[in-house]
Order: C-alpha cells, then structure tokens, then sequence
C-alpha cells in the first residue's frame, strides 16, 4: 500500500492510528509524507518504507503511469490525482468542520476497509535520552498559535527545574522574545535532527509548546506533554499521546508551571 499524506510534521503524525490499522491490514505499507516524519516511522517500525511527499520517485504516479503499489490512500484533494489513477481511498486532508478529532477523522475515512476504527495512541518505540530537563518550544507554524513571550517566561520563572528551549529553523524570533522577556538566556537544542529531538522528547521531565508538530512528537513520545492552545481547536487538534494535557492562552502561567 501507498499512503499519501501531505502536510508538515503534525499531520503526519496524526496519521499515527491509521497507519497502524492500515498497516495491520495492507503489507508492506509506504508512506509519503513529510520527510523528516515518514524516515522517523519507519526508524520506530511504524511504516516499512518513508519518503517526502515531494520525492521524485513519486513522479510517476502524478504523471498518471503505473506504480508498484496494489492500493494507494489519498488523503488529498481529489484534483491533484491524475485523472484515472486508482485509489482505495481519496479524502479531504482534514476534517471539514464537525468537530471530530483528525486522527480520528482519518482512521475513520478507512474504516470501511475492514480495519478496526479505534484509536490507537501508544508512544512510539523511541530509545530515550533521560534528563531532568523541561523541554521548552516556544514557536510554531504561525505566530498567532504562540502563546505570549511574557506568559511563557513567567511559567519558567516559576518552574523548579532546568530549562531548555527547543528552536528549529522558524523559531529564533519566538526564543528570543522568551528570552528577552525573561532577562536572560537559556540553553537550547537547536536545530537537531528529528530522531535526536524524539529521544530527547522520549526521556524529559516535561514538554511545554504551542500547538505545533513538535508538541505532536512529544505526545507522540511519551512526553508529559502541556500544550497551550489559542485560535486552534484542542478537539480537533490535539496532540496523541498517553500524557498530553491542554491549556488555553488564558491559562496563568504558574497554572502551566503546576501542570508540569
């Protein structure tokens, strides 16, 4: 099978459950989607093969010709299917609108291949990198999802444990406000490969971000993972995972520091 899912990190994450209970049903299973995230499922057992979404290799089946794959799930519009392409499955990337959570929502889009439809939201099987560190990301897609520098650094002020920001490519403007609101600086992993960022994720004290693929990876890994949400919606969007908690922006910090 070939499993189509374009997006960023978090959406592919949230394919979590049904690539399971597709997986458990079409063997060996192919996943394209973000790069980083489909290398990382078949590193954890996952999938049994990962390439990003743009990969050439999937030239072929966007030009309408013969691909190796018995069965193929779109999770994608309709339109960027080249006319006659067979798919099992071709649905909206997301749920249009009905509240309904969207790992759900995709596991449910399958269900009537003969899977079971219930969630499945066991962490992946990530080695951990244990510390007493609470792993910090302060930025996310887009800046609205960000919960403010100030509430961030009056959470860590009241924290009673060490600190460290998470800061990926997008996200120095967002460290360095914390950080400026906060007087100071803070040690950070930046920049790390996905898989280092998982282990760090598997064996922290806590995670605290925004709604964001990382906060999907911590949930994902095991995390205690508090995620602060604003113009999303926590029933539509919250991270996997057997220890994720949700908060609104207009959560007190020393609630969030409580949390954690």
């Amino acid at each position: 099978m070939l499993v189509l899912r374009p997006g960023a990190l978090g959406d592919t994450l949230l394919a979590v459950p049904a690539l399971r209970a597709l997986r458990g049903r079409f063997s060996p299973l192919t996943l394209a989607a973000h790069g980083g995230a489909a290398r990382l499922l078949v590193s954890v057992g996952e999938v049994d093969r990962g390439i990003a979404f743009d990969d050439p290799s999937l030239g072929r089946l966007f030009s309408g010709e013969p691909i190796a794959e018995d069965a193929i799930v779109a999770w994608m519009a309709r339109d960027r299917l080249p006319a006659g392409q067979r798919a099992l499955v071709v649905a909206p990337s997301r749920p249009a609108g009905t509240g309904l959570h969207c790992a759900q929502y995709l596991l449910d889009s399958v269900k009537h291949l003969g899977i079971d439809p219930v969630l499945d939201q066991r962490p992946l099987d990530v080695r951990p990198n244990a510390s007493d560190d609470v792993l910090i990301h302060p930025g996310s897609g887009s800046a609205v999802k960000n919960w403010p520098a100030a509430q961030f650094a009056a959470m860590i002020e009241a924290l009673e444990a060490p600190v460290k920001l998470i800061v990926g490519e997008a996200d120095a403007q967002a460290a360095q406000a914390v950080e400026a609101a906060l007087g100071r600086a803070l040690p950070r992993l930046e920049n790390i490969p996905l898989e280092a960022l998982a282990g760090r994720l598997a064996g922290c004290r806590a995670y605290v971000g925004n709604d964001s693929g990382v906060s999907h990876l911590a949930g994902l890994c095991g995390a205690r993972t508090i995620v602060l949400f604003g113009p999303t919606s926590p029933e539509v969007w919250r991270p996997l995972g057997p220890q994720v908690h949700v908060a609104s922006f207009d959560t007190p910090p020393e609630r969030v520091a409580a949390l954690v």
